[in-house]
């Protein structure tokens, strides 16, 4: 045993290193003729010296190493990441070299402008700062709280880099701040038992709890039992990601279901179960994570959330462009017809049908429009300048619907030409009908004005059926992308005709209406409207695609890059 002196001298030595020789065991103590006094043992004032009179007169056998190893599957899924333009971002709490090595090791760039140092230099707990593996010198922020300062003075570099040494939880969170600030959508990927995670996972758009000890949320069932398990918590190679996308499918581990398998799908209780203290401390810090993967579940998984993601975002942005463009041709269209003193074209439990049922269906059938190809390689872009293309999405969206309110206002006007019975021309209309007021009109004149009406909307919700097929997809034509693939908008689009022309009929077949005076040519510019509509959604998209794809470039361009201000290029 250690004498009080030699104790004392430990304690008091933190930065020098003691070699105390073997102690000999209990029999053969009276034999041994080694002094074991605090006299004998060496003190020593660097690593290296303590190493070489460790081994002195000793011979090498061998020697042990241990290390991080990333999962398999991580160094293809970071490669995979970044051609869908998600920029994997490494946190390590070791100093710029180890965390250099373990990056190499996820296949993550360890160049020059690839490492920075969250920790401030007044920390003395930290390495001394950079060392330089090249001979162009770089320039970095160190620390934490001059990131901001390096962005607006200097260049992006912090923001294009993936690999950040010396991070503490808050500093990690800070840099997450800085990415959304950026414009960016961080993603978070860390364990489940860590439990600085928890604000780390509250801070990000979405976070993703990883469980990095295998089967350590099972449950223990009969009282008196203990789980006996792994109490290693393995290295959590993957701590943030930067630029994710925006959306993500919710996987929520039930608390409390009676009668339920734990050990299948990672929920932490069940009826007559004991909980683990790794299921109850997983549970506490993944309460912010809509997602969680087991410990041998691949992260491949996630790349098909993020698919899926993208494209129900695309198909949600493609729905809103309807309903907008729905509601932008209603008011143009009653708009036209009281600039021609003529009563409103559609009447208002018209527009209620349009908007609350015609509309809607369409926009919800476009949820199911077949999967794009290439969706895992377009480069999501910044989450700011949302209103940089106003003017220019306003110019389609009046070119796009200029057909349906064309077409809608001429069959409104040429049919309630001909149903007036005090009309004899068209170019009359708005004369004889703006003196008078509808509102004490006689019943044949209300009747032929609802048929107007009616003819309207059925002409309107034909053109719609029809803006609805080429809305599907941004910049894909309706020769690239066949409508019809889609069936649940097929089914859709002939439910809505189907019963817009049923409604149509009631009234008509019903009312006083002389239906019969409507002009043949009132009918043939109904359905030839499309002939100038589909040309028209070609041309737009064809010009949004060479500005997509012009932007595009751009983004991958700067996605790529490394380069700064102080760069060798």
């Amino acid at each position: 045993h250690l004498s009080e002196a030699v104790r004392q001298m430990l304690l008091q030595s933190k930065d020098k290193y003691v070699h105390i020789p073997p102690v000999a065991e209990e029999g053969d103590r009276e034999d041994d003729d080694t002094d074991y006094s605090s006299s004998t043992m060496k003190l020593f004032s660097t690593e290296q010296d303590f190493l070489r009179d460790a081994v002195t007169e000793q011979i090498f056998l061998g020697l042990a190493t241990f290390s991080y190893e990333p999962k398999t599957d991580v160094c293809d899924f970071i490669e995979d990441l970044d051609v869908a333009g998600i920029r994997f971002v490494y946190f390590s709490r070791t100093k710029g070299r180890q965390s250099k090595a373990f990056a190499e090791e996820l296949g993550l760039e360890t160049d020059w402008n690839t490492c920075i140092l969250l920790s401030s230099e007044a920390d003395g707990t930290h390495d001394v700062g950079y060392v330089e593996d090249h001979d162009i010198k770089a320039r970095l922020p160190r620390g934490i709280e001059n990131i901001r300062p390096h962005l607006a003075e200097v260049d992006d570099i912090p923001l294009q880099i993936s690999l950040f040494a010396e991070c503490t939880p808050e500093s990690t969170r800070e840099m997450i701040k800085i990415f959304q600030e950026n414009g960016d959508i961080a993603c978070c990927i860390g364990s489940a038992l860590k439990d600085s995670n928890t604000l780390t996972f509250a801070v990000t758009d979405l976070a993703v709890g990883v469980e990095p000890i295998p089967h350590f949320n099972r449950v223990v069932y009969g009282y008196g039992q203990h789980h006996v398990g792994s109490t290693q918590a393995s290295h959590v190679a993957i701590e943030a990601s930067e630029n994710a996308t925006a959306a993500a499918a919710a996987t929520h581990r039930s608390a409390a279901i009676p009668g339920h398998d734990a050990a299948n799908d990672g929920s932490i209780s069940t009826s007559g179960a004991l909980v683990t203290q790794y299921a109850l401390g997983a549970a506490l810090t993944c309460i912010p994570c809509p997602l969680f993967l087991q410990h041998d579940t691949s992260l491949y998984t996630l790349m098909q959330v993020i698919s899926e993601a993208r494209r129900l975002l695309g198909c949600v942005q493609q729905a809103a462009v309807l309903m907008a463009l729905s509601c932008l041709a209603l008011v143009i269209i009653n708009l036209a017809a009281i600039l021609c003193l003529l009563p409103p074209a559609l009447t208002g439990y018209m527009q209620l049908w349009l908007l609350w049922v015609v509309a809607p269906v369409l926009g919800a059938t476009l949820m199911f429009v077949p999967h794009d190809e290439s969706i895992m390689s377009t480069m999501p872009l910044k989450n700011h300048s949302h209103m940089s293309d106003l003017r220019r999405f306003a110019v389609y969206a009046v070119v796009r619907m200029l057909p349906p309110v064309v077409v809608t206002v001429v069959v409104y006007a040429t049919a309630l030409a001909r149903l007036l019975p005090d009309v004899a021309h068209l170019r009359e209309l708005s004369l004889t009908v703006g003196r008078r007021d509808w509102l004490l009109a006689r019943p044949e004149e209300q009747w032929a004005l609802l048929a107007a009406q009616t003819y309207a909307m059925v002409a309107f919700v034909f053109h719609l059926v029809c803006v609805s097929a080429t809305v599907m997809h941004r910049t894909r034509t309706c020769i690239e992308l066949v409508p019809f693939r889609n069936i649940v908008w097929t089914v859709g689009a002939a439910t809505c005709l189907a019963l817009t022309l049923a409604f149509a009929a009631l009234l008509l077949v019903f009312g006083d209406a002389h239906v019969d005076r409507v002009p043949w040519y009132t009918y043939v510019i109904a359905l030839a409207g499309p002939l100038l509509l589909l040309p028209l959604q070609d041309v737009c998209k064809l010009h949004d695609k060479k500005r997509w794809t012009r932007q595009q470039k751009l983004a991958k361009l700067e996605f790529k890059t490394k380069l700064g201000l102080h760069s060798p290029l």
